[in-house]
């Protein structure tokens, strides 16, 4: 069984620290907080963060209050989202010794790396940690937090801190923070061609894993024309790899191209196919591609095309479809 990480006691001397002989976790530069819960809660409340963080730790260890733990964390993530590199600390060693929480150590290791990047004296050794339990949980930690800025629930929404976290993954090898980090680039309003060359090449780095989004990504590159000039065959080349992946979005897409003869020669069985599976996994628009195209073709045909589809391998499986 590993050791487990102390969470940040209370900045001022408790009965469970003095018992314990941990000493207070205190700023030099921050105003000393009085032991009174009253005062404590109504800082809380205001919205100062040291407060937030420092009644989450009293609902921890149940001094001055019945003891909560996820009452704990509640006022945690509160503290956490101001930017407290305690209270970020905190949530990590939750998660990593399942305090309140499942155990979970991406999300431990993403807070530690919050907590490390914010300052905080122990996060850096937690880092080393979890590293040296799995060497690559920091890197996946990395894209989970660029994922919590993108969302904007457990951290402020701020999309160029997700692309910087995602950069960070995506560097160390992660193909989902390079797809990440190139639809951030991308669907900038305004993206220079510096951006637009960058998504393309992180779109390039993901597809070396031979995957269905990464392939995916390569057909919206050469489609839209970003960072490299329009090519509707190279995206349909890119779209059929996807599709073959079991990509919902590309199945649809595809079919759309047979139908159009965008990128290659128009077949409307083949744009059935694929967009009859499209449908059939409830992609957006695809119930209305169906229908129309339905209605361009003979019954016969339609039935062929079905018949098709339900056995359609993919990637050496058949894909399950559901049921409508």
């Amino acid at each position: 069984m590993r050791n487990v990480i102390l969470s940040v006691l209370l900045s001022w001397p408790s009965p469970v620290q003095q018992a314990t002989g941990l000493s207070p976790a205190q700023d030099a530069n921050r105003p000393q907080p009085t032991s009174d819960i009253s005062q404590l809660r109504a800082k809380a409340e205001s919205g100062d963060p040291d407060a937030e963080n420092d009644l989450g730790v009293r609902y921890r260890i149940g001094e001055g209050v019945e003891k909560d733990k996820e009452e704990a964390l509640r006022w945690y993530r509160k503290a956490a989202k101001q930017g407290s590199a305690a209270a970020m600390f905190n949530l990590g060693a939750a998660y990593y010794n399942g305090d309140g929480v499942k155990v979970d150590d991406v999300i431990s290791c993403a807070w530690f790396l919050l907590a490390e990047e914010a300052g905080y004296p122990s996060a850096d050794e937690a880092v080393r940690r979890s590293t040296s339990e799995s060497a690559s949980r920091p890197i996946v930690a990395a894209e989970k937090v660029g994922e919590m800025y993108e969302k904007g629930e457990e951290l402020p929404k701020n999309a160029d801190n997700a692309l910087k976290w995602y950069r960070r993954a995506a560097d160390r090898g992660s193909p989902q923070a390079s797809l990440n980090a190139a639809a951030l680039l991308a669907n900038k309003p305004n993206p220079t061609q510096e951006n637009l060359a960058e998504a393309r090449k992180r779109c390039e780095d993901a597809a070396k894993s031979d995957d269905g989004p990464a392939a995916f990504c390569m057909a919206t590159i050469y489609k839209r024309g970003l960072g490299v000039a329009q090519d509707a065959a190279e995206g349909a080349k890119w779209l059929i790899r996807a599709a073959n992946d079991g990509h919902p979005k590309a199945m649809l897409q595809l079919g759309e191209a047979y139908w159009k003869g965008d990128g290659v020669k128009p077949n409307l069985i083949t744009a059935y196919v694929w967009i009859w599976m499209a449908y059939r996994l409830n992609v957006s628009g695809a119930e209305q591609d169906e229908e129309t195209l339905r209605n361009q073709m003979n019954a016969k045909d339609v039935v062929k095309a079905r018949k098709n589809a339900e056995t359609w391998p993919v990637r050496g499986r058949v894909l399950v479809l559901h049921k409508h």
